[in-house]
């Protein structure tokens, strides 16, 4: 796997407004830093008070700008899903939902 080099909008200074999960930068009381996904539940980080979030970003904002391929052994699964919604896609009524991409 190449190395890619990711340009992150960190959001700094400020708690998020929403709950959630979130993409964040973490420095540890040692020094160490790292990046992981943390909950914030709408007052504080679910983490140990002694980490300091320096930057975060929405996780679904981060995950928008991934373009990440999907694990070959499923894919088997969803040529199956794709398969069978082809040959019964005639007898859906307008209302169901199907998400096929």
């Amino acid at each position: 796997m190449q190395k890619t080099k990711l340009a992150v909008n960190w959001i700094e200074d400020k708690q998020p407004t929403q709950q959630g999960m979130y993409f964040t930068a973490q420095r540890y009381p040692t020094g160490f830093g790292v990046y992981d996904i943390v909950a914030w539940d709408g007052e504080q980080w679910q983490l140990d008070a002694s980490i300091n979030v320096v930057g975060w970003i929405a996780f679904e904002d981060f995950l928008k700008n991934l373009d990440i391929s999907w694990p070959i052994s499923d894919q088997r699964a969803d040529a199956a899903f794709k398969a069978r919604y082809e040959a019964d896609k005639d007898n859906f009524k307008p209302d169901d939902f199907v998400e096929v991409e």
